[in-house]
């Protein structure tokens, strides 16, 4: 017993001794914000602080893992609220369970008068005093009512005029000035002339490419328009497609608006269906972002809803494992979300709509050394955007290396949804669809004239409603100039493909490998643009080519022959030959566009939609004992889109 005693004495030292020398880990702080709170209070669940301000300001001063806990209702910060240098510690920003917080960046519209058949707003009675740009992207002002973003009164509503004559004194080309100088036929046009703040919109060269010019004079005797500069940089054509743009005198239609910035003055036709007392309100908040998180570990924004920004909602800077879940992001005039020089970003069932730009933009990883960024976009739903600028504002645009896209939805877009510039990325069980509704040589997915990105691969996705174009086309995926070496893998396709393009468009490129995808009822199967073996060996020899393959990465490092095999085959060879094998296209216009022999084909099935209505239906063709038929695996396409969806 004594002995027993004395043991159990010596081991209460040791243990002693342990804990003395083992760090303690520090208790979470938990604390809460509310905008029914007091900033002086000491921001407990109890009494709350009131300002997400002073709530950030105590996170950054602590020192140990730290959870904010953001009570439901609006909240309206004065500047950028910002997260920077937290290491070390956990911090979470997060929406009290069951609890809807709002960080608004817009303001409510008090009062109006009736002013004939418009309503006329003092913004400056509603405590606005900045009353931004109608076509400046650093300060656009947008107007919405019940969230709904409204339209700046503009001629025609819908569609475009078309320009008789370029009258430009330089010629870029063979069709192109560089000024913006051209005559018009309309007579309305004339009216113009007196506006105070008139811009037009449209496509000033190619129908891939939009832009905005500042009118600064109108000859209505000779009918010219004449823009400012900066003129756009692809000229302008005869027969150029344009419409006016923040007109007074164009103020016809329900939901147009127009801001007198001279006299601070808002006028607005509601659309039917408004009463009295309805939400109206103007985006204000203009700085780069509403919420900054930079050079930071280990943070967690969860819960929250960002809305009515003139900018960018949420920025990540130089930082670490930070995640973003179900994180809403609505109403910015310019882009949702932006990931730079960061590793191990997270972001999951988030949901971003009506932006003036674009949903996400990623930059990481490393493409020299192949070093992956570790972004993972999984769950999350953006749609309704780029609707200020109209091209090449995706949903999603990646730059670097590594990227995994899962399980999200990517709609309702003039352009594309996606456009990925660099190596690694897998896009897998997505629901892309109605998408390049405006635009034209455009496919949802985009890559473009750099043959050193490898490794991405495109599978199991749903693609829908994508008939776009005028000249070329739109596509579903779409591998421009050069892109080689892309794995396109058990996709369906329906109603996909505009003018010459099919599901899947491939420009120059080789070595793709088109796979064990059903393409239904669409223009086309797989289409080409084959650019023979000059137009190939000419290619490489330009200068942006071999600063793409050689100094931005090397392509003939060992890293790179190592992780993409494909590359120790001569670069020279197999010009415009692409892998298209055991892919089944069912009441398509054509299986192939502009194949001249050139392709490796194998085991691919073009066949009619049966009168039988059980064969009519895509199901049909995608239950495993049809697809065994045609030589092709199972697709699981009961696992596209985002968690809850139910697309099949």
């Amino acid at each position: 017993m004594i002995v027993s005693m004395r043991f159990c004495r010596i081991l209460s030292l040791f243990f002693l001794s342990v804990v003395t020398i083992l760090p303690i880990k520090a208790e979470e702080i938990e604390r809460y914000v509310s905008p029914k709170g007091n900033d002086s209070w000491p921001g407990t669940s109890e009494r709350p602080w009131r300002t997400l301000e002073h709530a950030f300001s105590r996170i950054m001063a602590g020192e140990r893992d730290f959870r904010l806990v953001v009570m439901g209702g609006e909240y309206y910060p004065s500047g950028k609220l910002v997260l920077n240098g937290i290491k070390g510690q956990n911090v979470s920003v997060e929406a009290a369970p069951g609890e809807e917080p709002v960080i608004r960046g817009d303001r409510k519209i008090l009062r109006f008068r009736k002013k004939g058949n418009l309503l006329e707003a003092d913004l400056a009675g509603s405590g606005i005093r900045d009353y931004g740009d109608a076509c400046n992207k650093a300060n656009l002002a947008d107007l919405y009512w019940k969230g709904m973003r409204q339209s700046i009164a503009s001629y025609p509503d819908d569609g475009f005029l078309t320009a008789s004559e370029a009258l430009g004194e330089t010629k870029l080309d063979d069709i192109s000035h560089k000024e913006g100088i051209f005559r018009y036929e309309e007579d309305v046009i004339s009216e113009w002339a007196d506006e105070k703040d008139a811009w037009i919109y449209g496509y000033f060269r190619w129908d891939w490419r939009d832009d905005y010019g500042k009118i600064v004079s109108i000859d209505t005797a000779a009918k010219t328009i004449t823009l400012g500069e900066p003129w756009h940089n692809y000229g302008y054509k005869s027969g150029l497609k344009f419409r006016g743009v923040n007109l007074f005198c164009a103020l016809d239609s329900p939901g147009e608006y127009y801001i007198d910035r001279e006299k601070g003055k808002l006028y607005w036709l509601p659309p039917e269906g408004y009463g009295k007392g309805d939400e109206v309100s103007l985006s204000v908040f203009n700085a780069d972002a509403m919420l900054e998180v930079s050079d930071c570990e280990d943070v967690t924004i969860r819960g929250l809803s960002f809305a009515g920004g003139r900018t960018n909602a949420v920025s990540i800077t130089c930082s670490k494992d930070v995640l973003i879940e179900d994180v809403g992001i609505f109403r910015f005039g310019v882009d949702a979300l932006h990931v730079t020089a960061s590793e191990g970003v997270r972001i999951e069932g988030c949901r971003f709509g009506t932006l003036g730009h674009s949903g996400m933009k990623l930059y990481g990883g490393d493409r020299r050394t192949l070093a992956h960024s570790g972004y993972e976009v999984r769950n999350t739903v953006v749609k309704d955007i780029s609707l200020f600028r109209h091209t090449y504002e995706p949903a999603l645009y990646f730059e670097g290396c590594g990227l995994l896209v899962t399980r999200c939805e990517f709609s309702d877009s003039p352009s594309s949804a996606m456009r990925i510039e660099g190596n690694d990325v897998i896009i897998e069980y997505s629901h892309f669809h109605d998408l390049v509704k405006e635009s034209d040589d455009q496919g949802a997915i985009d890559m473009f004239y750099n043959y050193g990105y490898r490794g991405n691969v495109i599978r199991y996705n749903l693609w829908e409603n994508i008939l776009g174009g005028s000249l070329h086309g739109s596509a579903g995926v779409r591998l421009d100039d050069m892109i080689s070496g892309q794995v396109i893998y058990g996709n369906i396709f329906r109603n996909v493909g505009g003018v010459h393009f099919g599901a899947v468009q491939i420009h120059g490129g080789k070595d793709n490998l088109v796979e064990n995808n059903v393409i239904f009822d669409c223009n086309m199967g797989v289409s080409f643009s084959p650019w023979g073996q000059a137009g190939w060996d000419g290619a490489l020899e330009r200068e942006e080519v071999k600063r793409k393959l050689h100094e931005e990465v090397d392509i003939d490092s060992a890293l790179y022959k190592e992780h993409y095999p494909e590359l120790k085959v001569d670069i020279h060879a197999n010009v415009d030959r692409n892998i298209v094998r055991n892919n089944l296209m069912v009441g398509c216009g054509r299986m192939l566009y502009d194949d001249k022999g050139q392709n490796y084909l194998q085991n691919n099935h073009g066949i009619s939609i049966g009168e039988d209505p059980v064969t009519e239906s895509l199901e049909y063709y995608l239950s495993p004992e049809v697809l065994a038929g045609f030589g092709l695996k199972p697709i699981p396409y009961k696992e596209i889109g985002p968690e809850g969806s139910r697309l099949f």
